[in-house]
């Protein structure tokens, strides 16, 4: 079985969901291929609203969730998401864990306000979290295959009729399949992620099908 989760490392509500990511990991993870998509929630636009805006957003989601988080990273209309989950990526081909440096970075910008709206920003939180040279890390970020990667997740996310983050695709090898949309409840999601587990197992007991009907 897969579990497909979109996500965008500066969205308080993908940091909200990242202990379902860890619970799926530790509970399932011998069972289910988990793959996270890096979808930036505005492409290679910035963000579209104001700062006061965010701040509106983060105290509406908090009363959710139930933690603070800052809005600080963002500096209204001149802020991106892009370049953050650019230089997530760019870490991940190299071989950084996607979970841990997602969790690290969205940390950074939505924990300690660091402005990783900015690209040099984003650039140099990822270089020190990675022990990789800043300008390495830049001109990752710029490069074609992870422009491609970030725009391919964005096409996936809406190939499946879905425009928030987090969004998650779970397919079974039996071909049942869930989408949901800007869940972030481990309370929601693990149940379902099991039943279509539990329904690929049962089919694996029952054998092939016979030769003749």
């Amino acid at each position: 079985m897969k579990v497909t989760a979109f996500v965008d490392v500066l969205s308080h509500w993908c940091y909200a969901s990242y202990p379902t990511l860890e619970a799926l990991r530790a509970t399932i993870a011998q069972d289910v291929q988990l793959e996270i998509v890096f979808a930036p929630a505005f492409g290679n636009a910035n963000v579209p609203v104001s700062r006061e805006a965010e701040v509106w957003f983060y105290e509406r989601g908090a009363r959710a969730y139930g933690r603070q988080l800052t809005s600080a990273w963002c500096e209204g209309r001149q802020s991106s998401t892009w370049h953050a989950n650019a230089a997530v990526a760019a870490a991940v081909a190299t071989g950084a864990d996607p979970l841990r440096l997602a969790a690290q970075v969205s940390r950074a910008g939505m924990t300690d306000g660091r402005l990783i709206g900015r690209e040099d920003e984003a650039a140099r939180c990822v270089a020190e979290l990675t022990g990789t040279a800043p300008q390495a890390v830049l001109d990752a970020m710029r490069s074609a295959p992870v422009v491609e990667c970030l725009e391919a997740g964005n096409a996936r996310l809406a190939a499946l009729g879905c425009a928030e983050r987090p969004s998650w695709h779970i397919v079974n090898d039996a071909g049942d399949h869930a989408a949901l949309q800007g869940v972030w409840q481990a309370e929601a999601i693990l149940p379902l992620a099991r039943a279509l587990l539990e329904d690929e197992r049962a089919y694996r007991r029952a054998g092939p099908m016979p030769q003749s009907l």
